[in-house]
């Protein structure tokens, strides 16, 4: 009979969790990784590359950030409950902080799509909001949330509306990216060092944001205690709700709707958080009910190692083999498929012998020292 989550079972549900938004989070890494969304500058997709194209927008883009941003909510609001519990200060979660954040550089200085040095900037704040009432945690995150995105993406949308659509052509190809190690790392401290800087800055507000919810789902046990008939219909709602959105990608894709670009970037943001709810639910409902998903399970208990991962077994090679923008985009979802599946194979074969994937063991050993004992 499906009742409230155990102990034992509220951490493999965020496990599962965690392990499916690592999937969803490498889906949209990997264009970026390969430059398959590089090649013509705002690519003009055909054939099967609209396709997975639009399927991306309609179900992985934005979904899975906000899930693991949600995540990363619940796990620092469990870290700092035991902390207060064990009577200590909040100087273990600072060096926890400051660990992931020099994990963050260290992949910064490769790829500029890293995630865990915006993390960690906005994570530190997290303790500020930790005491405060669960209505005036719910006020920060709904208005850091609604305001993030009419301010960076309903204002553009409105003004591209009232022009009757516009144009973005895109960044153009750097084909730096093709003329070795050198050529390649003085543009990245050159350009795009500085730009993931400013980026982490402006989405840094929406990252809060899902981080104070996490806090309140995490400090109030939502995902473990939630009745089965209030999560069903939250993903059903959350769904149809999604679906109007649905109809700006595919117009936007397949119809005439191509001019509205920042539209279309609304339109994905808002059905983003819409799915990734609809997402937590169901698989909230089918670890209740007594599924395990092993291989998700084990993506996810390694989630830092094989996020770390993907950038040293595929944008590291693609840099120095000069051939950045020569793969499709339905090849590099082949690809990234293949590439998963390996990973969940080699996790589950670490995690028999081993307590922690490698990099999570590194980041628990910065974080309390040699004394933690750990298989």
């Amino acid at each position: 009979m499906a009742g409230p989550i155990q102990t034992n079972e509220r951490i493999i549900l965020y496990d599962i969790i965690r392990g499916f938004a690592l999937c969803g989070i490498f889906l949209v890494n990997i264009p970026s990784m390969l430059g398959s969304d590089w090649m013509f500058g705002r690519p003009d997709y055909y054939g099967s590359d609209l396709f997975i194209r639009t399927l991306f927008d309609l179900f992985v883009q934005t979904k899975f950030y906000t899930i693991f941003s949600l995540l990363f909510g619940i796990g620092f609001s469990i870290f700092l409950e035991r902390s207060y519990a064990r009577g200590e200060s909040v100087s273990r979660y600072i060096r926890r902080i400051l660990i992931l954040f020099l994990f963050g550089l260290a992949h910064l200085a490769i790829w500029s799509g890293d995630i865990l040095h915006t993390y960690a900037m906005w994570g530190l704040l997290l303790p500020l909001f930790y005491k405060l009432s669960n209505r005036a945690i719910l006020t920060w995150a709904w208005g850091l949330l609604i305001g993030s995105i009419l301010l960076l993406y309903g204002t553009s949308a409105l003004n591209e509306w009232s022009m009757g659509g516009s144009y973005y052509g895109g960044i153009p190809f750097p084909d730096v990216f093709n003329q070795g190690f050198g050529a390649w790392f003085d543009y990245r401290y050159s350009v795009e060092i500085f730009n993931a800087f400013s980026n982490s800055f402006v989405v840094g507000f929406e990252i809060l944001s899902l981080f104070l919810f996490g806090l309140y789902i995490g400090r109030e046990r939502k995902l473990l205690t939630w009745r089965l008939e209030g999560l069903t219909r939250t993903a059903i709602i959350c769904a149809v709700l999604a679906l109007p959105f649905f109809g700006v990608i595919i117009w936007h894709h397949y119809g005439e709707g191509y001019p509205y670009f920042w539209l279309n970037l609304f339109a994905v943001l808002i059905s983003g958080k819409l799915l990734a709810t609809t997402y937590v639910c169901l698989f909230t409902i089918a670890v209740r009910k007594g599924r395990t998903f092993a291989p998700l399970q084990a993506l996810g208990r390694m989630a830092l190692t094989n996020y770390l991962t993907h950038t040293l077994i595929v944008f590291v090679p693609v840099i120095a083999l000069g051939a950045y923008g020569t793969l499709s985009l339905t090849e590099g979802l082949f690809l990234s498929i293949a590439i998963l599946i390996v990973q969940s194979i080699f996790s589950m074969w670490w995690l028999k012998n081993h307590r922690y994937g490698p990099f999570e063991k590194l980041w628990r050993l910065g974080t309390y020292g040699r004394q933690t004992k750990s298989s």
